[in-house]
C-alpha cells in the first residue's frame, strides 16, 4: 500500500540524516516564526530550488490526513490507516475494516498524551487504538453522527467535529458514557452549522468551530457567530478568475471523486464552507476556505483579513493548514504548497519535486520533517530551522 517512488540516494541520505539531527538539537527552535505584525501588503514568489526529499506512492486516491508521533506517523487515506515506523526500520502496518476498523474512509487522526490515535472515519464513527487492539465509538453509544471529521483534545476532554454539529467527552473515564453535544438546535443557533469540519482550542478554553456556513465560537458559554457577511473569505470578485476551470480539475483527484467533502458539487465559490482551520502560537485563526482564499481572524478583535492568488497565495482553495517547528505557516492548496513568512507567500510546485498539484495534508515532525500529502504521493521534506525553508539539493 506504501511503497518509496523516489528517495535520496543512500550514500546522500545518511549525511541528510545526520545534518538533520544537527539542525535538530544544535539549532534555535523558532527562527522564522514572524512575530512581527503581518505586512499590509503581501507578495507571492515561486521557490528557486529543487528539494531534498522522500517519495512515496500509495495505491489510493489521496491523503486525507496525517498526524506524526513520537515513532511513528499515521496516514489516512480512502482505502484504511496506515502506520509507519519513522525511527529507521520502516515497518508498516494497516488497519482497515478487515481487522478492527469499522470504516476505512479516514478523515482525522489525534495523538492522545500516551501517542496513542484516535480515528475519525466516514460511517464508521470514533475508533481508538490501545496499542494492541480498537475499540469503536458510534451512533448507539453517543455521537450525534457516524462522520467524524475532526478530533481535538484538551487535558480532559475530547471534541469532535461531526457532520451533525459538534460531541464531547472525559477522557477520563470511558467516553462512552458521557458524550454531550452541541447543535444548531440546542445552541439556538450559536453554532451556526450542523456540518462541522474543524475544532480549534486556544488555552483560555475558547473553542472554535468550522462548519460549512462559517465559523463559530464558545467560551464562558457563550456564543458568536462569523460568516461572508462578517469578513471571511475574499469577494467573489476578487477570485472569479483565477478559479475558473479549477472544478474539473478536482474531477479524479479530490472532492468529486471521493467522499471526502460533501455539497459542493461544482461550486467554484463558497467563502463560508471551512476546508481548514489552524490556530497559532499567537493565538491567530486561519481559515482555509473553498475557493475564498485564506481567512485570518484576530480572536482578540474579531475582525478578518483575507489573502487569495492577488495577494500571492497559489491557489484560492485551501486544502490543509500546518505550522512547522520553527513557527512557518504551511498552506495546501489546489495549485501547490506555499509557506507564508507574514509578507511572502514562497510558492512551491512540481518544478520543486512536488508530485502532487493539489495537497490535501500536512504534517509537522519533530525531526523538522513536513510531510505532504497528495493525490496517490507522499512527500517528505525537512525544514531548515536557521531560515524556515526546505533543505534543496544544491
Amino acid at each position: 500500500m506504501l511503497a518509496k517512488l523516489r528517495s535520496l540516494p543512500q550514500q546522500v541520505r545518511w549525511p541528510f540524516r545526520a545534518l538533520t539531527l544537527f539542525l535538530i538539537f544544535l539549532l534555535p527552535q523558532s527562527a522564522f516564526s514572524f512575530e512581527k505584525p503581518i505586512a499590509k501588503i503581501t507578495t507571492g514568489e515561486p521557490y528557486p530550488h529543487i528539494f531534498k526529499k522522500d517519495t512515496f506512492t500509495l495505491n489510493t486516491r489521496n491523503i486525507k490526513v496525517l498526524k506524526a508521533g513520537k515513532k511513528y506517523l499515521w496516514i489516512g487515506t480512502s482505502k484504511g490507516l496506515i502506520r509507519y515506523d519513522t525511527q529507521g526500520r520502516e515497518e508498516i502496518a494497516v488497519y482497515d475494516n478487515t481487522n478492527q476498523l469499522i470504516s476505512n474512509g479516514i478523515f482525522a487522526i489525534a495523538l492522545d498524551k500516551n501517542d496513542l490515535p484516535w480515528i475519525g472515519t466516514y460511517g464508521g464513527g470514533l475508533s481508538h487504538f490501545n496499542g494492541t487492539s480498537w475499540k469503536n465509538y458510534n451512533t448507539p453509544d453517543g455521537l450525534n453522527d457516524a462522520f467524524v471529521y475532526d478530533i481535538q483534545f484538551t487535558k480532559e476532554k475530547i471534541w469532535l467535529a461531526t457532520w451533525s454539529g459538534v460531541n464531547f467527552a472525559s477522557i477520563q473515564d470511558d467516553p462512552k458514557s458521557t458524550w454531550g453535544n452541541f447543535t444548531v438546535e440546542n445552541s439556538d443557533g450559536g453554532l451556526i452549522d450542523n456540518w462541522v469540519y474543524a475544532v480549534e482550542i486556544e488555552e483560555s478554553g475558547r473553542i472554535w468551530f468550522g462548519t460549512e456556513s462559517g465559523v463559530s465560537t464558545f467560551y464562558n458559554g457563550k456564543w458568536k457567530a462569523f460568516n461572508h457577511s462578517n469578513g471571511l473569505g475574499a469577494p467573489y470578485e476578487k477570485v472569479k478568475q483565477d478559479n475558473r476551470e479549477i472544478m474539473s480539475l478536482f474531477q479524479g483527484q479530490h472532492h468529486n471523486a471521493s467522499p471526502s467533502i460533501p455539497n459542493i458539487q461544482k461550486a467554484d465559490y463558497k467563502p463560508n464552507y471551512i476546508v481548514s482551520m489552524h490556530l497559532d502560537r499567537k493565538n491567530r485563526l486561519w481559515i482555509g476556505t473553498w475557493g475564498g482564499g485564506l481567512s485570518l481572524l484576530d480572536t482578540k478583535t474579531f475582525t478578518f483579513r483575507n489573502f487569495t492568488t492577488q495577494d500571492g497565495l497559489p491557489g484560492n482553495f485551501i486544502l490543509a493548514l500546518e505550522e512547522d517547528r520553527s513557527g512557518g505557516l504551511w498552506i495546501g492548496t489546489n495549485n501547490g504548497l506555499s509557506l507564508f513568512n507574514g509578507k511572502t507567500f514562497q510558492n512551491f510546485s512540481r518544478i520543486n519535486g512536488l508530485e502532487s498539484k493539489f495537497i490535501f495534508s500536512l504534517e509537522s515532525a519533530q525531526d523538522h520533517s513536513l510531510w505532504i500529502g497528495g493525490h496517490k504521493t507522499l512527500t517528505r521534506i525537512i525544514i531548515d530551522p536557521t531560515t524556515g525553508i526546505p533543505l534543496n539539493l544544491n
